[in-house]
């Protein structure tokens, strides 16, 4: 962040929100968030986070102000989410509409957290995991939420979703006969919905805060949906967040039966493993077609990213994993 930029920063700081800012306050650009950039802001009273559109966004995920109002309701509701405390439209001194939260204590990296040595560690997060799930999938449909997040038709939800593969797919302007293939196979075999919940759009490890061995929040809200909870689910187990802990189907972590057990007594909805195919398929569908679309956001960029540059090479994985999956290997 440039010297102006930091300057307005720090004079919002005090102006909006009333803190005492001194001259230990730091602003860093914080690493993770692929598609919205995350600035950490702290000083020695308090820690912020900043987030603020990229350089060139992902056309399917939310708008800032959408994602705060989405925070500000979820965490009046108790669900695990930063406190947003201020939301300001471009123009302004950033060239985005951003909004900042507090600080959420712990760390979001399921690389580790899937090599975690104490299976008994491992157990018991996979079970808050569950919970902590079920309570966003138990969030009550008001009119403070649907202002914002329209609730889609039933009957026709995931053949619309399957259809916007189609889209994206054809827009990348990529032969990618696997995936064809697939997004083919969807939509001759939708399963039935019952009801449609409030669905993170991105739970995993990476958007998962833990802290002392507990969640201590969930973040990056932007895919939020209303939505089948299996799409969550399927997310949450599909190999490709198991980072390589492929037995430990519950996002690497730990068993299916015991993510599964302790979401089902929360809310009360039993989601057999044997329902989930349909929603592995989707969800390596899903994480292939937004690794190009991540890896095309770098001819847009002002600055190359060579970690957006290389998800792209994820695909042939991703691809593979979704012909073990039409095979039923798991």
């Amino acid at each position: 962040m440039d010297i102006y930029r930091f300057n307005q920063l720090k004079k919002l700081l005090v102006d909006q929100l009333n803190l005492k800012v001194t001259a230990h306050l730091k602003v860093v650009k914080m690493s993770g968030g692929a598609i919205q950039e995350n600035w950490l802001i702290q000083d020695n009273d308090f820690a912020l986070v900043l987030r603020k559109n990229s350089e060139a966004a992902v056309s399917v995920s939310s708008d800032r102000e959408q994602e705060y109002r989405l925070l500000s309701r979820l965490y009046q509701l108790g669900i695990k989410v930063p406190e947003p405390i201020y939301f300001k439209k471009a123009p302004n001194f950033l060239n985005s509409d951003f909004f900042i939260m507090q600080k959420i204590n712990g760390v979001a990296e399921g690389h580790k957290l899937v090599r975690l040595a104490d299976a008994n560690i491992r157990k018991n997060i996979t079970q808050d995991i569950g919970r902590s799930l079920a309570s966003i999938h138990q969030v009550p449909l008001d009119d403070e939420l649907t202002a914002f997040l329209p609730k889609p038709n039933k009957d026709e939800y995931l053949a619309d979703k399957i259809h916007s593969f189609r889209v994206q797919l054809d827009l990348l302007q990529a032969t990618n006969p696997i995936l064809e293939y697939a997004i083919s196979w969807m939509a001759d075999n939708l399963p039935s919905i019952d009801e449609l919940v409030l669905v993170h759009g991105d739970f995993r490890t990476g958007n998962i805060m833990i802290e002392n061995n507990h969640i201590s929040g969930i973040l990056d809200w932007e895919f939020t949906q209303w939505g089948d909870r299996r799409e969550d689910i399927g997310w949450f187990t599909a190999k490709c967040w198991r980072f390589g802990q492929n037995k430990n189907i519950a996002g690497g972590i730990g068993s299916y039966e015991d993510f599964s057990q302790a979401y089902t007594d929360v809310c009360g909805a039993d989601v057999p493993k044997t329902e989930l195919k349909f929603w592995h398929i989707l969800s390596h569908v899903r994480w292939a077609i937004i690794a190009m679309q991540q890896s095309n956001r770098n001819d847009d960029m002002e600055i190359p990213s060579l970690e957006l540059a290389l998800t792209e090479f994820m695909v042939p994985k991703l691809e593979k994993n979704i012909l073990d999956i039409l095979g039923d290997k798991v």
